[in-house]
């Protein structure tokens, strides 16, 4: 008679469901963290066209070469902007991914408390059952020895 738990299904769904949202995490996290290095070098970037307006506004540059540099700055601070949002964003998501992996990693453990205990009643029982099929044998060697 070996042990079979009613719930194990259940049990093997809350698993897949925590292992699909530590993907997803992964996933997030490894975007984020893309997201971080582009954000870094379109900083550079920036700091870099400064210092290049700087240096060729203390040079007396021409007016147009002014305005294509602060057409670049305007654009790549868009751009900046537009991936400090989508990291907030993402950041957002990230955290709320923790929140349901937490919560699966929770359901799961719980399901896997109720198997320990479900299994502790069937090897009770089994004990049990056992013990008295010895008790029984034993009865039956006294009795026969008796006759």
């Amino acid at each position: 008679m070996g042990y079979n738990f009613k719930l194990q299904k259940v049990l093997d769904v809350k698993k897949v469901r925590e292992e699909l949202i530590e993907v997803k995490l992964a996933e997030l996290e490894k975007l984020a963290e893309r997201q971080r290095r582009e954000l870094i070098i379109m900083e550079e970037a920036r700091k870099e066209y400064m210092a290049q307006r700087t240096r060729e506004r203390e040079q007396g540059e021409r007016l147009m070469e002014e305005a294509f540099f602060e057409k670049m700055l305007d654009n790549l601070e868009r751009k900046i902007e537009e991936l400090k949002s989508y990291l907030r964003e993402l950041e957002r998501q990230i955290a709320q991914t923790k929140e349901e992996l937490v919560c699966a990693s929770l359901e799961r453990k719980v399901m896997e408390k109720l198997r320990e205990k479900d299994y502790q009643e069937f090897s009770l029982n089994v004990q049990k059952s056992n013990q008295k099929l010895l008790d029984e044998v034993a009865i039956q060697m006294y009795l026969r020895r008796e006759i």
